[in-house]
């Protein structure tokens, strides 16, 4: 989701467990279309999973996907500044045709900052639910949502440590994992694949995405390439070459 190879501003380093990380400064701008990695209409019900570490305790985004104007974020992670060693991981998901980003959910947590951190949202119906370093009991926040679908229009932006010109504040520190997976299960599912990398799709950080649907029991990893061109500036969208798509189907 970051392009292949990945921006000059982005430079590449390792977490602690020896998988790959790419750090984001101030500088960096990884825009790309939303629907070279998502099909339209976007999952109905889904997983977020990040493996970060924050460097700064300023507010930043993480994910995002955006309008084509880059007003508004359709869906979008956003951590909050840390305030009293406390900060919040905040959930948008925005109706089309609305004017202003809506905070569907947020989740405080103890600051994250130089802290290697895995959490994982699950989306099913209207209620969205927050896994927090695969230890103790998940959050639960419900809200409103209508039955309409999330159509991507062309234009529609997705960015990864920030949100384009939909919100200023940039994601500061390493991302080693993110990943948008079609089914809501795979949040609470996060931390047994991550122990059990042998049987996980590939999907480390930037692989686009995961869609589970029904049918056989099969796995399969595509490739593709849509015309090279340069990543989203503000508040134009275009695109660049990105990496494997991976896409899991569970019976």
């Amino acid at each position: 989701m970051i392009g292949d190879p990945p921006p000059d501003e982005i430079t590449q380093v390792y977490s602690p467990d020896n998988s790959p990380g790419y750090v984001f400064g101030p500088d960096a701008n990884t825009g790309q279309l939303a629907r070279a990695h998502f099909r339209s209409p976007f999952f109905r019900h889904f997983s977020l999973l990040f493996h970060l570490q924050p460097t700064s305790p300023k507010a930043g985004v993480i994910f995002s996907i955006t309008d084509p104007n880059q007003k508004v974020m359709y869906v979008a992670v956003k951590l909050s500044a840390v305030q009293g060693g406390k900060q919040k991981v905040i959930f948008y998901y925005t109706e089309p045709d609305s004017d202003t980003s809506y905070e569907a959910a947020s989740f405080s947590v103890s600051s994250l900052v130089n802290v290697w951190t895995r959490f994982s949202i699950a989306v099913f119906e209207d209620q969205v639910t927050f896994y927090m370093n695969c230890d103790g009991e998940p959050q639960v926040m419900r809200f409103e949502r209508s039955p309409d679908n999330m159509d991507l229009e062309a234009g529609t932006g997705l960015f990864v440590g920030q949100a384009g010109g939909a919100d200023p504040d940039k994601f500061l520190g390493v991302i080693g994992d993110l990943k948008v997976v079609g089914d809501p299960r795979a949040a609470e599912r996060y931390c047994e694949e991550e122990e059990d990398d042998s049987d996980a799709a590939s999907g480390d950080y930037g692989s686009g995405y995961e869609d589970s649907g029904q049918g056989e029991d099969r796995r399969r990893t595509v490739t593709a390439k849509p015309p090279s061109l340069r990543p989203i500036q503000q508040p134009p969208v275009t695109s660049k070459p990105f990496s494997t798509v991976a896409a899991e189907r569970p019976a």
